[in-house]
């Protein structure tokens, strides 16, 4: 089937169904239903369902009207909503967990997005709206702890500890970014351009999480839980809760997954080993992933934000060298140009300041550190000539809002050609 087709076809079911959901005819369903399909696939019912699904529908909807969905599409109840697969049994945690996915990528696409992208053209009356979907969006803590509470705890009861590591530490980063969201669209003097990157970085996060869940973990515990493990998940999980859905069907094995679930006993020890031995394998890059996760972090200022990298490429360009001296004098940092007028070297990094200066120009340092600690003076500058160059340093106290002293922040600058600069220059040549 082409895709064009499958497309059209989904469309149909969605019409239907849509017209089932909102009191329309049976009769009239089943007409549309007769005229369009020869047959009709569980897969594309499904889909069907779940379209509803994320453009608002309650969930519970659709297990009320399943009959009414069988009578329609010439099938049984069973034919549509029973599965060969236990976790598509409504109640079961991994189908509660997928269902509330749908939500919250409603949410994302149909709600979120949209509404930014119109506040960014000028309709400022929607902020509050963006805040309100926010905040619901925020129900995701519940989905997160009940995957982190619940089934972390039962992937590390089987040896499998590296992913709830790594993701656990993921959703803890998405709920800061949803509440740093919530705080600066709560902002009236928010400026949009500089939320822009932040929320869409908020968004593929959260995407990119449903994808972990469900094509990573899903899969791995589905081979290694037993039955009675999902019986117990499903059974704490309303201790904890459930995120923009009603509360599940209680979810019980049936006798014919039970005894398929001895059958396959073998298969799930022979897949706790296998998944032990990927955890053992996972735990080996999460180094690697800190330290990436450590680059990309950001670092807020009040004029705005910059990510490690950004920040670094900034003090690379910089025309002048930095030094950055704290309020126990020692060197703190210091930044790396391409031409350097003083070399430096990171071992100098927690040095005493003035043991880094010849003997002869320490007392001078001392005494600049000392009147900018007793704020007798703020400011202190030499020149110098350095061959054939002149080279400006220029020495700056660095106090908090409270007046109280952070350190010193060293200037020095090559300005051999600034000094021979004449005239004018308005073209770029």
């Amino acid at each position: 089937m082409s895709n064009e087709r499958a497309l059209d076809r989904q469309k149909k079911l969605i019409e239907i169904l849509s017209l089932l959901h909102e009191g329309g005819n049976f009769e009239e369903a089943k007409k549309m239903f007769d005229e369009s399909f020869s047959d009709v696939d569980v897969s594309e019912i499904t889909s069907a369902e779940r379209e509803l699904i994320a453009n608002g529908l309650d969930p519970s909807e659709i297990q009320k009207l399943c009959t009414v969905h069988a009578a329609v599409f010439k099938g049984s109840i069973k034919d549509i909503h029973h599965s060969n697969y236990e976790h598509e049994v409504p109640g079961h945690p991994v189908h509660t967990l997928k269902l509330e996915n749908i939500v919250i990528r409603s949410l994302l696409t149909d709600e979120l997005q949209p509404l930014f992208e119109r506040l960014a053209k000028g309709e400022l009356n929607l902020q509050e709206r963006i805040v309100n979907v926010l905040k619901d969006l925020y129900q995701i803590d519940k989905h997160y702890q009940r995957k982190e509470v619940l089934i972390f705890s039962y992937m590390e009861k089987y040896g499998i500890t590296a992913p709830p590591q790594v993701m656990w530490g993921v959703d803890d980063d998405i709920r800061d970014e949803i509440k740093l969201m919530i705080k600066e669209f709560s902002n009236p003097d928010f400026i949009i351009n500089q939320l822009r990157e932040p929320l869409l970085s908020m968004i593929e996060n959260i995407e990119e999480m449903i994808f972990k869940e469900e094509e990573i973990m899903v899969p791995m515990v589905l081979e290694v839980f037993s039955i009675e493990d999902w019986e117990q998940i499903a059974h704490d999980s309303f201790d904890i809760g459930f995120a923009f859905i009603p509360n599940p069907l209680i979810y019980k094995a049936s006798k014919e997954a039970k005894e398929k679930s001895l059958e396959n006993e073998p298969r799930r020890l022979a897949a706790i080993k296998e998944s032990i031995a990927f955890s053992d394998a996972q735990k080996m890059s999460i180094n690697q992933e800190a330290e990436t996760k450590e680059k990309t972090m950001f670092v807020e200022l009040p004029t705005g934000r910059l990510n490690i990298n950004e920040l670094k490429a900034i003090f690379e360009v910089l025309p002048v060298d930095l030094t950055l001296v704290d309020a126990q004098d020692k060197v703190r940092f210091f930044s790396e140009g391409p031409e350097r007028v003083f070399p430096r070297t990171t071992s100098v990094i927690g040095r005493e300041v003035v043991n880094c200066h010849p003997p002869k120009s320490m007392h001078i340092v001392e005494q600049i550190l000392k009147d900018f600690k007793s704020g007798e003076k703020t400011t202190a500058e030499f020149w110098i000539d350095l061959g054939p160059r002149k080279i400006y340093i220029r020495y700056f106290a660095l106090r908090d809002e409270a007046n109280n002293y952070l350190g010193c922040l060293e200037v020095t600058q090559d300005i051999t050609q600034i000094q021979q600069l004449d005239g004018q220059k308005r073209l770029l040549d």
